[in-house]
């Protein structure tokens, strides 16, 4: 087939684009002739590179660059030797078929036949590799010129067009080079997706892709052709070739980038798919796991969960070292998973304060930390930031880094742990069982250090020995009030928004138990909307930090799930629960709520209005207080009063067997609606 002449820009145009290409196909081998494409890459675009920069960033570059060679491994020196040959014959059969710009096709296919005995991504890297040879014995020239004699009198013996003519020329050059290094890296990239176990042979993007490497191969040579025709003419001063040269440059820049976008577009496709086969056999093989009930030790989950590649996934945030998942395998280890966010602080205080204790690590347990973000964040630098400030702030163990993060386990945490954004401990034990459908973190909030070994059994023991009281209530957040109820005396806790109403009740308290000349504590619990906490100095003896009072409301809706994961039906007549579900209630009430227990069992309570208006009232029902007791009075006038003005609601999160089907109201005694709320996540 005729070639017409490349410097007509009518050359790029092909009558027959399949006799092309099957002439470019019949030059193939048997691809007996393989190698190390990458770090040849490496040493192509590091030419490249250097070559773009001006002589007076050489020195920078190379102070960056120290040892860049030492660590490029092309393979044995039999290797090296035989690459050496194949670059240097390409480099002079490409060298010496471009003289005058004639025969282009046939110095193609020259170049082809030269490579037939290696695969397409082969092809592209050696040919490439040959004309960057070329062109970086130019560039030594040219950056050189002005202080190196040899150099000058290579220049002058060139004789290089034109200033300005030549940075036009070298602008476009620069820009189709970079395109058939883009198309290359792509290509060497397929051989790699080639050999993926995740992808089958017949996936249709893998097929299509595949079968383009050919035709996109003929592009790289047919381009690094072009680019050497120009480098060999420089010495023409023919302003309209070059003019008519620069358009078939600009012609193959947008068929080169064009075929690059393409190609990336497939592999990530192809990427895309492993990776969702990789997700699903990893998840399988997880999920088959953990459903072995026996195993030696815990090693083999932990690896399974946390990284089977890593040798010291892990990091200690409180000797700020790398440790080994071997070195858990005697411990009961706490799977402790969030969200990646700031607003922890909670959960950390309750969890550093059993971890510490006793001042120093625990013994017989440990604490990994796992974020449960989602794939496309795992990059994200903000996320690894927050990823680090969040770390730093743990005295246990976590993932050393947020790459180690597996998005099957990921998977495997959501489905089948049930992870919905509210964090939870998953408890693997020294043989690796887990209990999916235990979590560890409500018993924790409930009893500290006392809810170790973090098991279902301990959970139901711990509740066998538990009331509703004021203790089960005020644990881990008053000692002093635990300590004054146990002693027989008064205790009244109260809470809200409605700072008129506070100060009423606490005044209406202060004077009865003055003139009774009977000692009582007062507490301040708030709501369990913290942002609204009043400042209650004048009216409380005992002063909560916020903290403690968010304390409060969390650890009342870790009781009620705690109550649920043991079994404890929300619609049952377990006292507790129901306790727990009215105190709920309370926390959501702006007006106002109070108790008031002599002792920690006997205990009056109700809403704001109707405590306030039985103990201004105080003067009708005193008369039974010597006979009945206070509280038994005050609770037996006050059911003669009627219901609240005000009516209960409350809040809380959406979780598998954590709510009745029906609830009625504790003051009026009518059906409760429910409905659903929407609200941050770091609300």
């Amino acid at each position: 087939m005729a070639d017409r002449r490349t410097r007509d820009p009518q050359t790029l145009v092909w009558s027959d684009d399949n006799a092309v290409m099957k002439t470019i196909q019949a030059t193939h081998g048997l691809d007996d002739f393989t190698f190390k494409i990458r770090p040849l890459l490496l040493v192509i675009e590091d030419i490249m590179s250097l070559t773009a920069h001006k002589r007076d960033d050489i020195q920078d570059i190379r102070d960056k660059r120290t040892g860049f060679l030492n660590e490029i491994d092309l393979g044995d020196i039999s290797m090296q030797e035989k690459l050496v040959l194949e670059i240097n014959n390409i480099s002079w059969e490409i060298l010496s078929n471009c003289g005058d710009g004639e025969n282009m096709h046939k110095t193609v296919l020259d170049v082809f036949n030269a490579l037939s005995s290696f695969f397409w991504a082969g092809k592209a890297v050696i040919a490439l590799a040959a004309f960057a040879v070329n062109y970086g014995e130019f560039w030594l020239v040219k950056q050189l010129q002005s202080t190196n004699p040899v150099a000058q009198s290579l220049a002058f013996l060139e004789q290089l067009q034109p200033e300005m003519e030549q940075k036009l020329m070298f602008q476009n050059m620069d820009k189709l080079i970079k395109a058939v290094l883009n198309l290359t890296k792509c290509i060497c990239e397929s051989v790699d997706v080639q050999s993926n176990n995740y992808l089958k042979p017949d996936l249709p993007e893998l097929k299509s892709m595949m079968a383009k490497i050919p035709e996109y191969t003929y592009w790289i040579i047919r381009s690094i052709v072009t680019c050497q025709t120009q480098l060999s003419n420089l010495n023409a001063y023919d302003y309209t070739s070059s003019s008519i040269e620069a358009l078939n440059v600009s012609i193959l820049v947008d068929k080169v980038t064009g075929f690059s976008d393409s190609m990336r577009t497939q592999l990530d496709l192809c990427y895309q798919q492993a990776e969702e086969n990789r997700n699903v056999d990893v998840y399988g093989k997880l999920k088959k796991l953990l459903e072995v009930t026996s195993n030696k030790d815990n090693v083999m989950i932990l690896k399974a969960l946390i990284s089977d590649q890593e040798e010291m996934p892990l990091y200690d945030g409180h000797t700020n070292t790398q440790v080994r998942i071997e070195d858990l395998g005697n411990k009961m280890v706490l799977l402790y998973l969030s969200e990646l966010k700031q607003s922890c602080s909670l959960e950390l205080s309750v969890l550093s304060e059993m971890y510490l204790t006793t001042g120093q690590k625990p013994k017989d347990y440990e604490i990994v930390w796992i974020p449960v973000i989602e794939e496309k964040s795992l990059a994200n630098p903000e996320k690894k930031k927050l990823f680090k400030e969040v770390q730093n702030t743990m005295p246990w163990l976590s993932l050393r880094d947020l790459s180690l993060l597996d998005p099957a386990v990921v998977k495997y945490i959501k489905d089948d742990w049930q992870f919905q954004r509210r964090s939870m401990i998953k408890v693997v034990d020294q043989q690796g069982r887990v209990n999916k459908n235990h979590d560890a973190m409500h018993m924790i909030f409930v009893w500290g250090c006392l809810a170790e070994p973090f098991s279902r059994k301990k959970e139901k023991d711990l509740w066998e020995k538990e009331n509703w009281s004021v203790d089960l209530l005020l644990n881990n957040i008053e000692t002093s009030a635990i300590e004054w109820a146990r002693e027989g005396k008064f205790i009244c806790l109260y809470g809200g928004e409605d700072t008129v109403w506070i100060q009423n009740f606490t005044t209406v308290v202060s004077d009865i138990f003055q003139q009774s000349q009977v000692p009582i504590m007062t507490l301040y619990l708030g709501t369990n909307n913290t942002n609204a906490i009043v400042e209650p100095k004048k009216y409380s003896d005992v002063i909560l930090d916020p903290m403690k009072i968010k304390l409060f409301w969390a650890r009342l809706e870790s009781i009620r799930q705690s109550r649920v994961q043991i079994g404890v039906l929300p619609e049952s007549d377990d006292e507790i629960i129901k306790e727990v579900f009215k105190m709920l209630s309370f926390g959501c009430s702006k007006r106002g709520w109070a108790i008031i227990s002599k002792g920690s069992n006997e205990m009056a309570k109700g809403m704001g209005d109707i405590m306030l208006k039985a103990l201004s009232e105080y003067d009708q029902w005193k008369g039974n207080v010597e006979l009945k007791g206070f509280v038994t009075a005050l609770e037996e006038y006050m059911g003669t009063i009627g219901t609240s003005y005000f009516c209960n609601r409350f809040i809380v999160p959406k979780t598998k067997n954590g709510l009745p089907e029906k609830m009625d109201c504790f003051e009026c005694r009518r059906e409760m609606r429910m409905s659903v709320r929407f609200t941050c996540c770091g609300d």
